[in-house]
């Protein structure tokens, strides 16, 4: 199994998505997924960028999921 590491999101939930679609994930079920592959989320994810709070989502369904 391998990792995507994804570092310093700062509140850009628009990026965030592109980003994960790059990597192959699906959103499945509202959780961003990989079949094979765990993302790993490392610095902020809230900082200054216009979509704070939908990142934050963003990852917590991914890690409720």
């Amino acid at each position: 199994m391998g990792y995507d590491i994804i570092g310093d999101v700062h509140g850009e939930a628009t990026m965030v998505e592109a980003l994960l679609g790059r990597l192959g994930c699906r959103d499945t079920g509202g959780a961003w997924r990989h079949p094979d592959r765990i993302v790993v989320f490392v610095g902020d994810f809230i900082d200054r960028g216009p979509e704070q709070l939908r990142a934050v989502g963003i990852v917590r369904r991914m890690l409720d999921a």
